[in-house]
């Protein structure tokens, strides 16, 4: 008899990135209800998630942990320090990951798994690590990249475009990337942070170049999972990922993967409430513009002034906008 398919799923602990892989993680599990799913994140992380899922798991999904690199200083007194900061957290983190983190987290997630053997990791594309800790048990590696495609194609052709604009991105800033595949369409201050400019000694920028390093190693990837759908990139982008990385699912949008117990949200009338569809079924192709203030994330406005001067701008274009 066949053994029973182990899929590991591990997620980068920070911002969005946990909440976004595990909704991939419940949907595979109800694709495959006979194989087992081991989600894998930090305690801290898979902490928020129990508290934010209090309805029962799938039976063939369960949480294993990953070390987050923090150590809590020992002191005199009550014992108490102040928790680390965001990025100082970050750091530790990715330490942790690089020390064999995420290899050593893959024995105690086959031991709960009732010893089956690991034969597939799906990891956030964040912890390239995952790579290495898949290939130590002979499992492919699929990366998951819960950003923007471009954006992950801008940071694919880092080296070129770093080469190409060096110390000249303020006064090339609306310059378009005409002579890099892919980003003709997109000026040099639109490119990512980290890229060409902004805050470059960060672990987060670190973070990004070695992500797209990995993604290049030849048949380190088995397929690279995009936060996308059929007919939303232009061609030339989707032609130049193509080129640039293995096999490409588009599995996206990650907020309407299907989830057991979701029921009546599926229906037509709760994901659109406002009938938001219909309105744009009575406009032509490419005729409104659209907002997007995230959808897992909140609090991205900074108070109601700004909300205000976004929505005057909008006005102000004349454009319908949703």
């Amino acid at each position: 008899m066949a053994a029973v398919p182990h899929v590991v799923v591990i997620t980068f602990p920070f911002a969005s990135h946990a909440v976004k892989l595990f909704r991939l993680a419940r949907a595979l599990t109800a694709a495959a209800p006979d194989a087992t799913f081991s989600f894998l994140s930090t305690a801290g992380s898979i902490a928020q998630l129990q508290e934010k899922n209090r309805d029962a798991l799938e039976a063939n999904l369960r949480f294993a942990e990953v070390p987050d690199g923090f150590v809590p200083p020992s002191s005199g007194g009550d014992g108490l320090a102040p928790p680390p900061n965001h990025m100082v957290r970050l750091g530790l983190f990715i330490v942790a990951a690089e020390a064999g983190g995420m290899r050593v987290a893959l024995e105690p997630a086959r031991v709960a798994a009732g010893g089956a053997r690991v034969t597939c990791v799906v990891g956030d594309a964040f912890v390239w690590m995952a790579a290495e800790a898949a290939a130590a048990t002979g499992a492919p590696w699929v990366p998951v990249c819960t950003g923007g495609p471009s954006a992950l194609l801008a940071h694919l052709q880092g080296d070129a475009l770093r080469h190409d604009i060096g110390d000249k991105a303020v006064s090339r800033a609306d310059e378009l990337l005409t002579s890099h595949p892919g980003l003709g369409s997109y000026r040099v201050r639109d490119l990512p942070d980290g890229c060409v400019f902004g805050e470059m000694h960060l672990p987060i920028v670190a973070l990004f170049r070695r992500v797209a390093e990995q993604l290049h190693v030849p048949r380190a990837a088995t397929a690279v999972a995009l936060n996308t759908f059929p007919g939303l990139l232009p061609n030339d982008v989707n032609a130049v990922l193509a080129a640039e990385l293995p096999e490409v699912l588009s599995i996206g949008p990650f907020h309407l993967l299907p989830v057991p117990g979701d029921g009546d949200k599926a229906t037509a009338t709760a994901a659109d409430p406002h009938r938001c569809l219909a309105w744009l079924d009575g406009h032509p192709a490419g005729a409104v513009a659209y907002a997007s203030f995230g959808t897992v994330v909140t609090a991205v406005v900074e108070g109601q002034e700004e909300l205000r001067e976004l929505t005057a701008g909008l006005e102000a274009s004349g454009a319908p906008f949703l």
